[in-house]
């Protein structure tokens, strides 16, 4: 698709899209700088819904907006259980002033830094009362304004796609099929260059976009025309296929046979056309050399969890060192206080459990598996109450005073296995 169709496509469909409502705002009642979702209270100057308040109460996700400004807010009105009716935007703009005046005084504001009142009436003079559009449209018509020196032209076009950009990339992604919240996320990425990158590159989305997946991208990529062993596509399908294995399937790396046959059922699937594995390895060795992916031996990593593995064993070595672990017991010690523990608690530990516990006491490092049900949460607390019993310190915290640190500190993945730990335990535990 050309980039000339595709801005009369989305003239059409700015002037097909209807429901609006134009107004400054009042107040913003919240907004999230993560996400972008925002909420605000509006004074209404004018509007083709059924609606005659003077104010009303917007939400969508949009950037932060100026209380001096007037905006066109795109969307229905739903009426929300707790604080009524809203305006529900899809997407919005900025008002872009319709007469000469409007644009001499809008682009001679301090909004555009070295555009003075003169410039601004050449660029008028020039341009006419649409200049705003036509600059946004084609940004090579500023050549045409006298005594404009190019570093000026480009900053008020940077400017002017700042903050009108962002409806042209909003109504294309909705377009091509993308809600409000994803395509916001997408903008935050991409800023000005957001229908550049989805027209020439859609598969860049699976890399830099959180929640796009290869088979969106690869819907987007059909239309436009990308399709078959191109070198975007295979590279799309690569990371998507190491990054679903190393996420969902909880692999730390792929083997390469593996990741070239996946990626490959990938490519294929639902095509007709093939892929050669040896397009699929080309591709893979680019991301490699681009630091896309990690390459050791036959095994390929996602980078962050590349290094996630190389700092643990770092860190386990290290543990495994230490010289000045001096909790040793004699044998008889330590089965002695085990007795008395099972006694107390009424526990038999099985020899594998009591093997965990010795060395755990005596090691300075212990990994402890197991499947649910095979007791490591009672092995869990035979280590801190023999610990207690065999260093002879209290289990309750309020023994210690506040400088004095408290010698057990329960931590696990998730709030329910905290939460398991502390009940078995007695202690508190908090997770990771």
């Amino acid at each position: 698709m050309e980039r000339q169709d595709v801005q009369g496509s989305l003239e059409l469909f700015s002037e097909q899209e209807k429901k609006y409502v134009k107004g400054r705002p009042i107040v913003t009642i919240f907004h999230n700088e993560q996400n972008l979702y925002t909420v605000i209270r509006i004074r209404v100057d004018e509007t083709n819904h059924v609606y005659e308040e003077k104010e009303a109460v917007v939400t969508g996700y949009f950037p932060k907006v100026y209380e001096q400004e007037t905006y066109i807010f795109y969307g229905e009105f739903k009426e929300h259980p707790k604080f009524g009716l809203q305006l529900h935007a899809s997407h919005y703009r900025k008002d872009i002033p319709q007469t000469k005046q409007g644009v001499i005084s809008y682009l001679s504001s301090e909004l555009f830094k070295g555009i003075g009142k003169k410039t601004a009436e050449s660029i008028v003079e020039v341009l006419g009362e649409n200049a705003i559009t036509k600059i946004l449209n084609e940004p090579s018509l500023l050549d045409s304004i006298p005594r404009l020196p190019p570093d000026k032209a480009k900053s008020l076009y940077d400017t002017l796609m700042e903050h009108q950009g962002l409806e042209q990339a909003m109504i294309a992604l909705n377009q091509y099929g993308f809600g409000p919240q994803l395509s916001m996320r997408i903008y935050q990425v991409y800023k000005e260059t957001t229908i550049d990158v989805i027209q020439n590159n859609p598969y860049k989305l699976v890399e830099d976009v959180e929640g796009i997946g290869f088979a969106r991208a690869d819907e987007l990529g059909y239309q436009l025309g990308i399709s078959g062993n191109h070198p975007d596509r295979i590279r799309a399908a690569s990371l998507y296929v190491l990054e679903t294995e190393s996420m969902q399937a909880g692999h730390v790396y792929v083997e390469a046979k593996d990741l070239l046959q996946r990626t490959k059922g990938l490519l294929e699937e639902n095509k007709r056309d093939q892929i050669e594995f040896a397009d699929i390895s080309n591709e893979i060795v680019k991301l490699g050399e681009e630091g896309k992916i990690i390459v050791e031996e036959r095994k390929l990593y996602l980078p962050s969890l590349y290094f996630s593995e190389k700092g643990l064993v770092t860190n386990i070595k290290r543990l495994l060192k230490q010289t000045e672990y001096e909790d040793q017991f004699p044998e008889s010690e330590f089965l002695l206080a085990l007795g008395k523990l099972e006694e107390r608690i009424k526990v038999q530990y099985a020899p594998s459990q009591k093997d965990a516990i010795q060395t755990a006491l005596m090691s300075p490092m212990l990994i402890l598996t197991g499947g649910p049900g095979t007791g490591k949460t009672t092995v869990i607390k035979g280590i801190v109450e023999l610990y207690a019993e065999l260093h002879g310190c209290s289990l309750n915290p309020k023994d210690y005073k506040k400088e004095e640190p408290f010698p057990f500190l329960l931590a696990a993945p998730t709030g329910r296995a905290a939460k398991r730990m502390a009940e078995s335990t007695g202690l508190p535990a908090v997770t990771i």
